[in-house]
């Protein structure tokens, strides 16, 4: 398990040399998976945003704090250009998948679509243009960045619960799992709430709300972590 801040705090490396830092990381409000992690690459891409998939991810390195993707520095400069201001839409995304042969990973129920690994080898070109084909106007999922979802309210049927300020993922499915909840009974001193991402029954994306399936005396039943640094070991 990782939380999503210290992600943010990796360098990315391609084959041939470091990228950038990730700066951010987009996920599908319907599975909450990761499915692209954002890179700050001012350094050698002044205007362009940087989506990689956690598929071209090789090795995360805890210790030297870096990702290692397996693609090189002309590959990603020669992919399609999106412009810092533009909005991810489905022909967006569809134009960086056609060319980086990544699955396409609306088409199906599982996590990642229809295989639940992110690394499983993606089926036939001609099979996933069918299945492309077929399920086109069932791509039910918007895209959300993380960044943004922090500083979003969490709420009971009966109060408000907290403040976003960490979410938490596996690095196996690349799944968001918890979200990190400021109590906000104790905005003086560090008090944690962690809640499980299934535990979510509606999200108000343009209010910043999200709210939980439980009553507040229930929501606070869950164990209180004084430190961040003791919420990892404990889940």
């Amino acid at each position: 398990m990782f939380f999503t801040s210290d992600l943010k705090a990796y360098n990315i490396h391609a084959s041939d040399g470091e990228m950038g830092k990730v700066k951010d990381l987009y996920f599908d409000d319907q599975k909450w998976t990761i499915r692209y992690a954002v890179i700050d690459s001012r350094k050698w891409l002044l205007g362009r945003r940087v989506l990689i998939s956690p598929t071209s991810f090789r090795t995360l390195n805890e210790r030297e704090e870096l990702v290692e993707v397996e693609l090189d520095k002309d590959t990603i400069r020669n992919s399609p250009t999106i412009p810092e201001e533009h909005a991810i839409t489905k022909d967006v995304e569809n134009s960086l998948i056609s060319y980086y042969g990544w699955a396409r990973d609306w088409t199906g129920n599982m996590i990642w679509g229809n295989i639940d690994e992110p690394f499983t080898s993606p089926r036939s070109n001609e099979q996933s243009e069918i299945q492309e084909q077929r399920l086109h106007d069932m791509q039910a999922y918007d895209l959300r960045s993380e960044d943004e979802t922090l500083g979003y309210k969490v709420h009971a049927n009966d109060g408000k619960i907290g403040t976003v300020i960490d979410m938490v993922f596996d690095t196996e499915y690349w799944k968001l799992r918890y979200m990190v909840v400021q109590d906000s009974d104790t905005y003086t001193e560090e008090a944690y709430l962690i809640y499980p991402i299934d535990k979510i029954e509606t999200v108000d994306w343009f209010e910043e709300d999200i709210y939980l399936n439980e009553t507040l005396a229930e929501a606070k039943t869950n164990a209180v972590y004084k430190s961040k640094a003791t919420i990892l070991p404990n889940l």
